[in-house]
Parts: C-alpha cells; structure tokens; sequence
C-alpha cells in the first residue's frame, strides 16, 4: 500500500501539510528520515534541508534524521517510518540512490506502506525516469549515466516549479510538449503551492 506525496516545494500551503500528515501514522512513536544525497556540496547543511527537518518535527514526529546515500550505509532506510527524498540535483541524487542499493529499498519499502515523500528533485526520481531531463538539461548529467529508469514508485513524471520555471525559461512549456509529442509521456506540471498525492491507486493535485 504505497503512501507517495510529490511536492515542488515541501509543505509550501496548509493543504499540504494536511494531506502529508493524512498520510503519516503519528499515534505511535515515529522516526523520518530526510535524504540529504541531492545537494552534493550542503548536504544536510542547506536551508532547504534544515527547513524540511523543521516541519517534520512540527508534525510531532519523534526523532527526524539526515542519511546520505552517497557516503552512508543504505540499509539505514529500513529503521525509518517515514522517508524523504529532498530537492536539488536529479541526475545526482538518482546516481547514488541506484549505486548504493537505496533505489531497491526505498521499492521495498514503499510496499510495506510506510510514506516516502520527495520535494523538486527527490519527487522528480520517484518517477518512471528523468528520461526527459536529459532532453531538456543535458549538461545536469554530469556522470553521463544511461540509465535514466526513476524509482517507478509512481507512473506519474512531474515537472515541478512551473511557473517559476516559465520566468526563467519562457519557452519551458514548448519544450514540454514538443517532448510529450514526441515520446508520448505526459509530463505533470507542479507548481510550487502544489503537490501530488498518491496513496493506493489514487491520485490526487492538491493545490
């Protein structure tokens, strides 16, 4: 029974703070873990991490812990009852999730029904593949993998920071499409007040 929530940018709205605490079961004693591999250089030094540490304890979990794959052992994962994945680098953060083993075990253990949520790029990989990634910013895959195959915790492949990108990129959404059209993949764009809820066969937008 899988508890997924993909987020663009955390708990950025009340809605999804509620609906990642209709995913946790907090009645008991409870420890998360945040996995710190995406940000190659911070770690869990970086606001971003700090803040997701933060919020996790408002929720009243007990003990909200730091892993990184790239340098610690993987096997840790199973001792959490709550996982997640936090943004920054997705070519980086799916290279040392497949080379320590954690990509099998975060499988693993998402079958069992414990939550693993993701924020930017720790949402992007729990997707099918970053296929699309590699179309759009060749350049991010420094360790020129060929793999590009996600987690599949979830069919969906989501774009996060949409409108924020738009600002930046103003024909991001051409790109999107012409590669939709291409490929056949749909491409879920998510913006930073939103996020994706999948528990069992259901998914639901939140924003």
């Amino acid at each position: 029974m899988k508890k997924l929530l993909l987020t663009a940018y955390g708990f950025s709205t009340d809605k999804i703070k509620r609906a990642a605490l209709g995913l946790l079961n907090i009645e008991h004693s409870s420890k998360a873990c945040i996995i710190s591999t995406s940000r190659p250089k911070e770690k869990e030094k970086h606001p971003q991490m700090q803040q997701i540490r933060n919020d996790l304890l408002e929720f009243r979990l007990d003990q909200v812990d730091f892993l990184d794959v790239e340098f610690e052992n993987a096997n840790k994962l199973y001792d959490y009852d709550l996982i997640f994945l936090n943004g920054g680098y997705p070519f980086y953060l799916l290279h040392f999730l497949k080379k320590s083993g954690a990509d099998y075990i975060l499988k693993d253990i998402s079958r069992t029904g414990v939550p693993v949520f993701g924020l930017s790029a720790g949402s992007i990989v729990m997707g099918p593949s970053i296929e699309y990634l590699q179309y759009l910013y060749p350049e991010d895959n420094q360790f020129n993998d060929t793999d590009l195959t996600g987690l599949n915790l979830t069919s969906t492949t989501i774009f996060p920071h949409f409108k924020e990108m738009l600002t930046r990129d103003a024909d991001i959404d051409k790109k999107l499409t012409s590669y939709e059209n291409t490929t056949g993949i749909k491409i879920t764009r998510l913006n930073n007040d939103q996020a994706l809820s999948c528990h069992c066969k259901n998914k639901v937008l939140i924003s």
